[in-house]
Protein backbone atom coordinates (compact mmCIF):
# COMPACT_ATOMS: atom_id res chain seq x y z
CA UNK A 1 0.00 0.00 0.00
CA UNK A 2 2.82 2.29 0.78
CA UNK A 3 3.59 3.66 -3.05
CA UNK A 4 -0.11 4.13 -3.11
CA UNK A 5 -0.14 6.59 -0.31
CA UNK A 6 0.47 10.73 -1.09
CA UNK A 7 0.89 12.86 2.17
CA UNK A 8 0.11 16.44 1.50
CA UNK A 9 1.64 18.95 3.62
CA UNK A 10 -1.40 21.41 4.45
CA UNK A 11 1.49 23.55 5.79
CA UNK A 12 2.83 26.52 3.15
CA UNK A 13 6.54 25.43 2.04
CA UNK A 14 7.16 29.06 3.08
CA UNK A 15 6.16 28.98 6.65
CA UNK A 16 9.39 26.63 7.49
CA UNK A 17 12.50 27.95 8.23
CA UNK A 18 14.74 27.38 5.18
CA UNK A 19 17.94 25.35 6.81
CA UNK A 20 19.66 24.57 3.47
CA UNK A 21 18.54 24.94 -0.22
CA UNK A 22 18.85 21.20 -1.93
CA UNK A 23 15.96 20.40 -1.04
CA UNK A 24 13.06 19.81 -3.53
CA UNK A 25 10.48 22.11 -3.97
CA UNK A 26 7.10 21.34 -2.86
CA UNK A 27 4.98 20.13 -5.30
CA UNK A 28 0.81 21.16 -5.38
CA UNK A 29 -1.35 19.57 -3.92
CA UNK A 30 -3.33 16.64 -6.14
CA UNK A 31 0.54 16.02 -8.06
CA UNK A 32 1.34 12.62 -8.00
CA UNK A 33 4.80 11.25 -6.39
CA UNK A 34 7.37 10.05 -8.95
CA UNK A 35 7.68 6.94 -7.18
CA UNK A 36 3.75 6.40 -7.02
CA UNK A 37 1.96 4.31 -9.95
CA UNK A 38 -0.74 5.73 -11.29
CA UNK A 39 -4.03 3.56 -11.33
CA UNK A 40 -4.79 2.87 -15.34
CA UNK A 41 -7.78 1.36 -15.67
CA UNK A 42 -7.17 -2.26 -17.54
CA UNK A 43 -9.55 -4.59 -19.72
CA UNK A 44 -9.54 -8.12 -18.91
CA UNK A 45 -11.11 -10.64 -21.11
CA UNK A 46 -13.16 -12.26 -18.45
CA UNK A 47 -13.10 -15.75 -20.41
CA UNK A 48 -9.11 -16.14 -19.63
CA UNK A 49 -8.23 -13.87 -16.97
CA UNK A 50 -6.98 -15.62 -13.65
CA UNK A 51 -8.14 -14.84 -10.03
CA UNK A 52 -5.12 -11.84 -10.06
CA UNK A 53 -7.07 -10.52 -12.92
CA UNK A 54 -10.38 -9.95 -11.53
CA UNK A 55 -8.53 -8.90 -8.33
CA UNK A 56 -6.72 -6.34 -10.10
CA UNK A 57 -10.48 -4.30 -10.93
CA UNK A 58 -11.78 -1.97 -8.33
CA UNK A 59 -13.90 -3.37 -5.50
CA UNK A 60 -13.07 -7.31 -6.43
CA UNK A 61 -10.59 -8.94 -3.43
CA UNK A 62 -9.94 -12.41 -3.09
CA UNK A 63 -13.05 -13.92 -2.33
CA UNK A 64 -15.18 -11.68 -5.32
CA UNK A 65 -12.52 -13.03 -7.75
CA UNK A 66 -12.91 -16.62 -6.32
CA UNK A 67 -16.19 -16.52 -6.89
CA UNK A 68 -16.16 -15.19 -10.34
CA UNK A 69 -13.63 -18.04 -11.52
CA UNK A 70 -15.83 -20.60 -9.96
CA UNK A 71 -19.11 -19.27 -11.49
CA UNK A 72 -17.61 -18.90 -15.13
CA UNK A 73 -15.99 -22.20 -14.54
CA UNK A 74 -19.29 -24.08 -13.69
CA UNK A 75 -21.14 -22.28 -16.60
CA UNK A 76 -18.34 -23.47 -18.86
CA UNK A 77 -17.39 -19.57 -19.73
CA UNK A 78 -18.90 -16.42 -20.41
CA UNK A 79 -20.98 -14.93 -23.37
CA UNK A 80 -21.94 -11.91 -21.65
CA UNK A 81 -20.28 -9.44 -19.55
CA UNK A 82 -23.23 -9.25 -17.64
CA UNK A 83 -22.92 -12.57 -16.90
CA UNK A 84 -20.28 -11.42 -14.32
CA UNK A 85 -23.20 -9.58 -12.32
CA UNK A 86 -25.16 -12.82 -11.99
CA UNK A 87 -22.22 -14.05 -10.27
CA UNK A 88 -23.51 -14.30 -6.37
CA UNK A 89 -22.20 -11.91 -4.13
CA UNK A 90 -20.75 -9.16 -6.53
CA UNK A 91 -22.98 -6.23 -5.39
CA UNK A 92 -24.70 -4.79 -8.50
CA UNK A 93 -22.78 -1.13 -7.68
CA UNK A 94 -19.41 -2.75 -7.83
CA UNK A 95 -20.38 -4.61 -11.49
CA UNK A 96 -21.29 -1.10 -12.73
CA UNK A 97 -17.92 0.50 -11.52
CA UNK A 98 -16.03 -2.59 -13.67
CA UNK A 99 -18.23 -3.08 -16.12
CA UNK A 100 -16.62 -1.24 -18.95
CA UNK A 101 -12.96 -2.38 -18.20
CA UNK A 102 -14.57 -6.04 -18.87
CA UNK A 103 -14.57 -7.63 -22.55
CA UNK A 104 -15.99 -11.24 -23.74
CA UNK A 105 -14.60 -13.53 -25.91
CA UNK A 106 -17.50 -16.49 -26.46
CA UNK A 107 -15.44 -18.44 -28.75
CA UNK A 108 -14.03 -20.35 -25.86
CA UNK A 109 -17.21 -21.51 -24.11
CA UNK A 110 -17.22 -25.23 -23.46
CA UNK A 111 -20.56 -26.35 -24.23
CA UNK A 112 -22.28 -29.77 -23.10
CA UNK A 113 -23.39 -32.24 -25.84
CA UNK A 114 -26.74 -33.39 -25.28
CA UNK A 115 -26.72 -36.14 -26.85
CA UNK A 116 -24.14 -37.76 -25.14
CA UNK A 117 -24.19 -36.34 -21.26
CA UNK A 118 -25.08 -38.11 -18.55
CA UNK A 119 -28.16 -36.08 -16.31
CA UNK A 120 -25.37 -35.30 -13.69
CA UNK A 121 -23.60 -33.45 -16.46
CA UNK A 122 -26.56 -31.69 -17.66
CA UNK A 123 -28.52 -30.61 -13.87
CA UNK A 124 -24.78 -29.35 -12.62
CA UNK A 125 -24.91 -26.57 -15.18
CA UNK A 126 -25.95 -23.69 -13.59
CA UNK A 127 -29.06 -22.79 -16.40
CA UNK A 128 -30.03 -26.24 -16.54
CA UNK A 129 -32.47 -27.38 -13.96
CA UNK A 130 -32.53 -30.50 -12.80
CA UNK A 131 -36.44 -30.70 -14.91
CA UNK A 132 -34.72 -30.26 -18.02
CA UNK A 133 -31.88 -32.50 -17.66
CA UNK A 134 -34.20 -35.52 -16.95
CA UNK A 135 -36.40 -34.16 -19.89
CA UNK A 136 -33.50 -34.00 -22.21
CA UNK A 137 -32.27 -37.75 -20.93
CA UNK A 138 -35.71 -38.88 -21.93
CA UNK A 139 -36.40 -37.44 -25.24
CA UNK A 140 -33.68 -39.00 -26.01
CA UNK A 141 -34.30 -42.33 -24.87
CA UNK A 142 -37.68 -41.96 -26.41
CA UNK A 143 -36.89 -40.46 -29.30
CA UNK A 144 -33.10 -40.96 -30.23
CA UNK A 145 -30.50 -38.25 -30.30
CA UNK A 146 -31.36 -34.47 -30.80
CA UNK A 147 -30.93 -32.94 -34.61
CA UNK A 148 -30.92 -29.11 -33.74
CA UNK A 149 -29.97 -27.17 -30.68
CA UNK A 150 -33.52 -25.90 -31.41
CA UNK A 151 -35.14 -29.36 -30.65
CA UNK A 152 -34.78 -28.73 -26.70
CA UNK A 153 -37.30 -25.52 -27.24
CA UNK A 154 -40.15 -27.79 -26.62
CA UNK A 155 -38.47 -29.42 -23.11
CA UNK A 156 -37.31 -25.84 -22.09
CA UNK A 157 -40.68 -24.26 -22.68
CA UNK A 158 -41.92 -27.13 -20.33
CA UNK A 159 -39.68 -25.62 -17.38
CA UNK A 160 -38.46 -22.39 -15.92
CA UNK A 161 -35.40 -22.43 -17.70
CA UNK A 162 -34.41 -20.00 -20.32
CA UNK A 163 -34.14 -21.08 -23.68
CA UNK A 164 -31.71 -18.27 -24.81
CA UNK A 165 -29.62 -18.70 -21.69
CA UNK A 166 -29.08 -22.81 -22.12
CA UNK A 167 -28.52 -22.55 -25.89
CA UNK A 168 -25.20 -21.04 -25.95
CA UNK A 169 -24.02 -24.13 -23.19
CA UNK A 170 -25.67 -26.77 -25.50
CA UNK A 171 -24.13 -28.73 -28.74
CA UNK A 172 -25.52 -31.91 -30.64
CA UNK A 173 -23.33 -33.98 -32.23
CA UNK A 174 -23.65 -38.10 -32.63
Amino acid sequence: MKPYIAIINATPANSYPRQNNDYKTSKAPGDVPENKPRFTPKTIEVNTTDIAGFESLYGIGNKLATKIVNFRDKLGGFYSIEQVGETYGVPDSTFQKIKAQLKVDARSIRKININTASYDELNNHPYISAKLAFQVLKQRKEKGNFTAIENIKELVAQTSDSYERVSMYITVSN
